[in-house]
This record gives structure tokens, C-alpha cells and sequence, in this order.
């Protein structure tokens, strides 16, 4: 039963998956045709038209299984609690199988839905697993940035700042520790200068006085 403190509307599906389809279809039509003209085959364009609607079915049917399930499982959970990492995996890896065995089974016989499912399924899991670790990298970086006010060093600047380099590259703390030793320098030449106005202020008196 939906808690009725949940106000706000349910995430689209259909519209979602018919957009991961589109893309997946259209790389699926352009991969098909490169390999149809690398292995020379008779038709080529038929091979690519046939590829790029397997990969869209396949594409459409993981991600309106995925976004259900992701669904159902955030309308059975407490009011603003969020998925966790490995449940996302576990989704999109079931996701997978069920849109590899079912792909297998329209397009080709059920002896094809078992290797299908295996294959798609281990594709969802593993590309689960890859972007959370790229996500997490990610939010790691934005809050080091937000801790820390001095940029993260590059593997440039860290080549840079070997002894190896025969140029350096400055951080900020010791770009702003330049500029004040040279603004203590030009500080310390006005104030010799002014010394030496002065004296010849001194002197220029002193001559008046004495014609």
C-alpha cells in the first residue's frame, strides 16, 4: 500500500525507455553497419537495420524493467529514504538478464534465453558497478573541493614540480608569497628613494642658505 504522505508524482517510464532505445538503436544500426562493411556481407544495410532493432528492444525492455523496479521499490520504502549503491546494482544486473533472456526468446528460440540473460546480466551489473565507482569518485571530489580551497594537483603539475622539470609550475600560496616579497621590495626602493629626495632637499636648502 502507497504511504499517503508521498506527494510527489511517479518518475515516467515509458517516455524515459523509448529515449535509451532511440540511442541504443542508433548505435546498434551505425556498430551494425561498420561490421556489415568489414565483413563484406551481402546486405549490408539490411544487417544494420536488424541490428539497431535488436539493440533497441533490448535497450527499451532494460530500461522499463529497471525504472519499475526502481519504482516499486522506492514506493515501498519510508518517505525520502534513497537507494543505496548495491541496490542499484542488483537492479540493473536483473534488469539485464530479464531484457537478455526475453530479447532471446522473441528474436531467436528460448534455448537462447539462458545465455542471454547471463550475458545482458553481467553487462548491467558490471556497468552498475563502473558508474557508481565513477559517481563516488565524483562526489569525493566535489566535497575535497569545497573542504580544501587549493585545487587538487594534476599529474602535470606534479611532473612540474619534480626535480626533474626543468620548469616549475606555482601554487597559489607561493604565487601570493612572490608578489609580497616583491611588494615588500618596491615598498623598501620608495622608501630609499624618499631618503634620498629628502636629502637632496636638505641639501638644495642648505646651498640656498648659504648664497
Amino acid at each position: 500500500m502507497r504511504n499517503s504522505s508521498r506527494t510527489e508524482p511517479p518518475e515516467p517510464i515509458l517516455v524515459p525507455a523509448l529515449k535509451v532505445g532511440a540511442a541504443t538503436g542508433l548505435v546498434g544500426t551505425l556498430t551494425g553497419g561498420v561490421i556489415g562493411i568489414l565483413r563484406s556481407t551481402p546486405h549490408a544495410k539490411t544487417f544494420a537495420v536488424l541490428t539497431g532493432a535488436n539493440t533497441f528492444a533490448l535497450g527499451w525492455t532494460y530500461w522499463a524493467v529497471r525504472s519499475t523496479m526502481c519504482r516499486a521499490i522506492r514506493d515501498a520504502s519510508p518517505p525520502g529514504a534513497a537507494m543505496i549503491p548495491k541496490d542499484k546494482v542488483l537492479i540493473s544486473g536483473a534488469s539485464g538478464a530479464i531484457a537478455g533472456g526475453f530479447l532471446g526468446i522473441v528474436l531467436r528460440k528460448i534455448p537462447n534465453a539462458v545465455p542471454g540473460a547471463i550475458v545482458w546480466g553481467l553487462v548491467g551489473l558490471g556497468g552498475q558497478y563502473a558508474y557508481n565507482v565513477a559517481d563516488a569518485r565524483h562526489t569525493q571530489g566535489v566535497i575535497e573541493k569545497l573542504g580544501n580551497p587549493e585545487p587538487r594537483e594534476s599529474m602535470l603539475d606534479r611532473a612540474m614540480r619534480s626535480g626533474w622539470s626543468p620548469v616549475k609550475r606555482l601554487t597559489r600560496g607561493e604565487y601570493a608569497d612572490i608578489l609580497k616579497e616583491k611588494l615588500l621590495a618596491v615598498e623598501a626602493d620608495i622608501a630609499i628613494a624618499n631618503e634620498e629626495i629628502e636629502k637632496l632637499e636638505r641639501q638644495r636648502k642648505e646651498s640656498a642658505g648659504e648664497k
